[in-house]
């Protein structure tokens, strides 16, 4: 009996419908647009830093204002191609867990591990960030740790909503359910809510979105959480995603999709990441 083969567009679609609202990571970063066409893995791609003006200076009668040009220098990010594949037999298109369709659950399966490819790409690239702060435990940050923190990389330039968010793994997340500046409510800076979970968001630390991850966040080698506190528009990425395709294997009586994705990841403001752990050096 012939079965109606799955429609390679109707998968793209269903799998970037089912990527909205998971990303964490790439929830902070900037999306600056597509990749070029004719790229492959492992090509170079320039992505601009940008670099501020220097600081005014005195003009007596007479002088000549200096022009100073706008600064930038350039980083090349190296390509990455990342695939996956799947089969579904004609006999399981019907068969449902959990309320959901087993192709449902597949769609929703690939929609994760293609943000976590991107996320591990971006955090990777987070990690190297010159701006470190030091704190005392491998699976715990401190209140006064973040605030000193946030002065040390940023000075005075601590607006809230001039941040992105403050990433932490999971074993660091619990302290901040007993964090005074986190959840006491005799304080103006906390947030109602916070400590409850929601699309990562375990809260806000002095207004900023506290994102729980644990996609690059802990160092298996020394053994000690990672925490980075991100300036909007500090990291980006670029994508290329084509359709999904989609091949009838009759002899099996199922249907194989295989999915692709292009991107590159990159630190646009390295004035922007701060990465809180244990050993910097």
């Amino acid at each position: 009996m012939a079965n109606t083969l799955l429609q390679s567009d109707v998968i793209t679609r269903m799998i970037n419908e089912a990527m909205t609202g998971k990303e964490k990571l790439m929830g902070l970063a900037s999306d600056l647009g597509n990749l070029p066409n004719g790229v492959h893995a492992g090509n170079t791609f320039t992505i601009v830093k940008y670099q501020h003006l220097g600081e005014m200076v005195d003009l007596a009668k007479g002088d000549t204002i200096a022009i100073e040009d706008l600064v930038a220098t350039e980083s090349q990010e190296t390509i990455e191609h990342k695939a996956k594949g799947f089969t579904i037999f004609d006999i399981e298109k019907e068969t449902t867990i959990g309320g959901k369709s087993l192709l449902d659950n597949k769609i929703s399966d690939m929609a994760d591990i293609r943000i976590r490819a991107i996320e591990k790409s971006l955090g990777n690239k987070m990690a190297k960030a010159p701006l470190k702060y030091a704190v005392a435990s491998a699976t715990e940050v401190t209140e006064d740790e973040i605030n000193n923190a946030l002065q040390q990389a940023f000075g005075d330039d601590q607006d809230y909503d001039t941040f992105a968010g403050i990433v932490v793994n999971s074993k660091v997340a619990t302290g901040f359910y007993t964090m005074n500046g986190f959840v006491s409510a005799d304080l103006t800076h906390t947030q109602g809510g916070n400590g409850i979970v929601k699309g990562g968001i375990i809260g806000k630390f002095r207004g900023i979105d506290v994102i729980m991850s644990d996609v690059t966040t802990y160092d298996t080698t020394k053994n000690e959480a990672l925490s980075f506190i991100v300036k909007k528009d500090a990291i980006g990425y670029k994508i290329q995603a084509g359709e999904v395709e989609v091949a009838r294997s009759a002899n099996k009586k199922a249907d194989e999709v295989y999915d692709d994705i292009m991107f590159l990841t990159g630190v646009i403001s390295e004035a922007g990441v701060c990465v809180l752990r244990k050993t910097i050096a």
